[in-house]
């Protein structure tokens, strides 16, 4: 009776999984591209997505979303690919894992893989999908952290000259990379400043937490010179800035061990994979996979891995932050 049922949701996907999967990409694709700028168009570097809203983009309705919340990286991600989703966060992300799932689907069908992969399937997707936003932003506060030591270095040199705090961050970010988010993100803060003075940069301080731990750090620093001033307090910063320098150079040392760490376990997990799959590919050995008890065992494989790879990843993170 089993046996027939398998059979029936097999033959089903086989026939309709083609046509879902090719319905869903034309769905995700035009409601993406509906009102959104094609590549060509669209946002082309990380400063621009720092950029404050105009009246333009808040009379269409383009609402700001919280630092550092699942929307926000969503945003970024889907501008590392040339694509502006404002607005449209949720079905961008849900409808990238229903699509990679119909995929996976096809590929379990087509070369008659266990039953059991199809469960795994999707939550292999979320863990793709997931993985590729939370990377995207990783790579974005790791490449806004790299360029803090010598932001730090030159802003407390430039204070010697110009004791003037707003125009020293001025000179001082107009000579960092105007590719990287850095730049942008103070120009930010520079406006904050001017607009709101003391509460606009504590709220800046407070975005900055969202970000980095080092970032929230350099903004503390320029708050409290920005506060009390004088000739005294800006020798104190120099010292200041000179120890932050070096210990935010040292945790950019322990990031780049940390992601040869996650490159190791990625050859780990491709490896494995790839023996399981020729395994499940072999005529000689594809019937084992198709027992109850080895069907059992690929979830808990499957389930296993994703646990293991979020533990190790936020224990990572706990560590380089």
């Amino acid at each position: 009776m089993s046996g027939n049922i398998v059979g029936i949701v097999r033959e089903s996907l086989r026939v309709f999984a083609p046509y879902l999967a090719g319905l869903a990409l034309a769905y995700l694709v035009y409601s993406l591209l509906s009102g959104v700028s094609l590549r060509k168009q669209a946002v082309k570097s990380l400063s621009d997505y720092y950029r404050p809203l105009n009246n333009e983009q808040q009379e269409g309705g383009n609402k700001p979303v919280q630092t550092g919340s699942l929307e926000h990286k969503i945003r970024l991600a889907a501008l590392g690919y040339g694509l502006k989703v404002d607005g449209k966060e949720k079905l961008a992300f849900y409808g990238v894992i229903a699509i990679l799932s119909l995929l996976l689907l096809v590929a379990i069908q087509t070369f008659n893989m266990p039953p059991a992969l199809i469960p795994a399937s999707i939550a292999l997707s979320y863990v793709v999908v997931k993985g590729m936003v939370e990377g995207r932003w990783n790579k974005m506060h790791i490449a806004l952290e790299k360029e803090l030591p010598a932001f730090l270095l030159r802003l407390a040199a430039t204070l010697q000259a110009t004791p003037n705090v707003i125009e020293a961050l001025t000179d001082v970010v107009d000579t960092l990379d105007p590719q990287a988010p850095l730049q942008a993100w103070l120009r930010r803060m520079i406006s904050a400043m001017q607009a709101g003075g003391q509460k606009g940069l504590n709220d800046m301080r407070s975005e900055a937490a969202a970000i980095s731990p080092s970032l929230m750090m350099v903004v503390l620093e320029i708050s409290r010179l920005w506060e009390t001033g004088g000739a005294g307090y800006i020798q104190a910063f120099q010292l200041a800035a000179q120890g932050l320098s070096d210990l935010l150079s040292a945790r950019a040392n322990a990031q780049a061990k940390a992601d040869g760490a996650w490159g190791t376990i990625r050859v780990i997990l491709l490896a494995l994979g790839g023996a399981i799959a020729v395994a499940m590919g072999n005529p000689g050995s594809s019937y084992l996979f198709h027992s109850t008890f080895a069907q059992i065992g690929l979830l808990i494989l499957f389930v296993w891995a994703s646990l293991g790879w979020n533990v190790i990843g936020d224990a990572i993170r706990e560590v380089t932050e």
